[in-house]
């Protein structure tokens, strides 16, 4: 009796240690899909090890609590520069806030994770006693899922979206076309599947190795790489659009200022500050720019709100004879009180004409922490990152920006300031609205130079194949640069050491493919059909689970 106890314990032991060891590899080659690891090819098989597990181990002790554990550090070494976000403010601890945020946040994305990864884990289990009709709807339905959760991510507690599975793909344009399609959660969905397809077919392999070569093939792996296949075919028809004709547009100029956040809110550094934008731009006019581009809220004054700071843009702009689209701060006066509201904007700024102060765009999708102070009665010791007085106000439309009439071929621009273009609502409004393009000025200083602004341009890839519109990005030291339609990497500002962290400037023509000049895609018309979709196969793969389930235990209790 107290062998058979010993021996239990020992495999019981046994199985927590392959559990873990399966959950910590599935959680790493998760992270290392995307940058700054950069290694794509993992989001294929990163489920693996957990399905492995599944099919073939014993069930452990705590596996939930393994599973976000696994999740949990997965996150927070692919967020891990969030940490740095704190650092300007002027608060006690302020970087032992900056690694509470990071460590919170980390955790909540793990939640998600392990969510799926137990769903996962049941399946694979289950899958060992369902017919083949039943694993194939099992597959799909887990594919599902992964969608739904990412989708209920980026709207749960103010949304977070940040690195869905499909951007790990952001330098493989071949396999995102379908996002035009699907959005990212299609490229999301190909990836799962082929993880289940792959996990399957190696149980099979194992389970009837002895068996003939009929029983050792694997439907669930063939229809895995039958919708990877589809998907790629879809890229290569699609691939074709590129070669009917582009409009030639604007030389782009992009100006990486390179401002301290320190430096960017000191009253006393205000010249040398305005002197790096005058100088980066001046240099711009002799690289022959037409449009000059300046990153999210450059100035350490608001354009308006500041006579003095409107005076002296619009004196540069003349002087160079160049138009500026940039990203700066308004400050409204309140016609009800004396107070008054500010919002994280963008501006043209015309030669002739000046700042439009009234046609200007306002960020709608604001940071918590950075921006605004969610439940700030409740959490009076917070402050913003930004150090401005009173929280920011949010913008109620896309407001598409006309630059026709200040530069030759601008046509209308959609405009996504910092981390908006990681929601693709917003990419759609700004379709939907008009924009033949999308101007994305964002400041990932605050993150320091690490991979958050890699991971930060992933996003605009995808943004740019869902809605068929090129997506120009000027960032305050990277990442600048523009992606076509199809998810092509046109232009990116690099330095001599192959960094985006650097201060500079540098010009690229910009051109518009003409086929989808004017056309919605399927995305930008239908939205998020495929994320409905997914949630019907789950349902669909858990009704047939529960029926399958329910004849077997019922074939069982009446014997022979």
């Amino acid at each position: 009796m107290e062998e058979s106890r010993t021996t239990g314990q020992g495999r019981g032991l046994a199985a927590g240690w392959q559990s873990l060891i399966s959950f910590l590899a599935t959680g790493a080659l998760f992270a290392l899909s995307f940058p700054p690891f950069d290694l794509p090819e993992a989001a294929y098989v990163f489920a693996v090890p957990l399905l492995l597990y599944g099919l073939f181990g014993r069930p452990a002790k705590r596996e939930g609590l393994q599973l976000l554990a696994a999740g949990w550090l997965s996150w927070l070494v692919l967020i891990v520069w969030l940490r740095n976000c704190t650092l300007a403010l002027d608060m006690p601890l302020a970087g032992a806030f900056g690694w509470f945020i990071t460590l919170a946040l980390a955790l909540i994305l793990a939640a998600f994770w392990s969510a799926w990864c137990l769903a996962a884990l049941k399946a694979a289990r289950l899958a060992r006693t369902q017919p083949v009709i039943s694993r194939l709807f099992m597959m799909l339905g887990m594919a599902g899922l992964w969608v739904v959760l990412e989708w209920l991510r980026g709207w749960l507690f103010t949304g977070f979206p940040w690195l869905p599975l499909s951007t790990s793909q952001w330098q493989r344009p071949l396999l995102l076309q379908i996002a035009s399609l699907t959005g990212g959660y299609g490229i999301s969905f190909v990836l799962v599947c082929f993880n289940f397809g792959l996990s399957f077919y190696i149980f099979t392999l194992w389970h009837n190795r002895k068996a003939s070569w009929l029983k050792r093939l694997s439907p669930e792996f063939y229809l895995a790489l039958a919708v990877l296949l589809a998907s790629i075919s879809f890229g290569l028809q699609t691939g074709g659009t590129t070669q009917r004709g582009r409009i030639e547009g604007p030389r782009l100029a992009f100006i990486q200022p390179d401002i301290d956040i320190d430096q960017k809110w000191d009253s006393e550094r205000v010249g040398q500050t305005l002197d790096i934008l005058e100088d980066l731009s001046t240099y711009a006019e002799y690289l022959g720019a037409d449009l000059v581009l300046w990153p999210e809220s450059p100035t350490p004054l608001p354009v308006k709100g500041s006579p003095s700071m409107q005076r002296w843009v619009e004196n540069l702009s003349r002087k160079l004879q160049l138009p500026i689209l940039m990203g700066n701060v308004a400050r409204e006066e309140l016609e009800d009180s004396d107070g008054h509201q500010w919002y994280n904007a963008v501006f043209v700024v015309g030669p002739d004409s000046g700042v439009d102060l009234d046609s200007y765009y306002a960020k709608r999708h604001l940071v918590p922490f950075g921006e605004y102070v969610p439940l700030a009665g409740w959490l009076p010791f917070i402050r913003k990152f930004v150090p401005i007085e009173g929280d920011f106000g949010h913008g109620l439309s896309p407001r598409v920006l006309d630059l026709s009439g200040v530069v030759e071929n601008g046509g209308q621009v959609g405009n996504l300031i910092c981390y908006e273009d990681i929601f693709p609502s917003l990419a759609r409004a700004n379709v939907r609205s008009g924009a033949d393009w999308h101007y994305v000025a964002t400041n990932n200083a605050w993150f320091g130079e690490e991979g958050g602004a890699w991971q930060h341009a992933a996003h605009s890839v995808l943004r740019a194949v869902e809605t068929r519109r090129p997506v120009v990005r000027c960032g305050n030291a990277g990442w600048s640069g523009w992606i076509d339609e199809f998810g092509h990497i046109r232009h990116n500002l690099l330095d001599k050491q192959g960094s985006i962290y650097f201060q500079g400037v540098d010009t690229a023509r910009f051109t518009r493919n003409a086929w989808w000049a004017g056309r919605l895609s399927p995305y930008v018309r239908y939205g998020d059909w495929f994320v409905w979709t997914s949630a019907g196969l789950v349902m669909v793969a858990a009704l047939l689970v529960r029926w399958y389930s329910r004849r077997h235990r019922a074939a069982a209790a009446t014997g022979p």
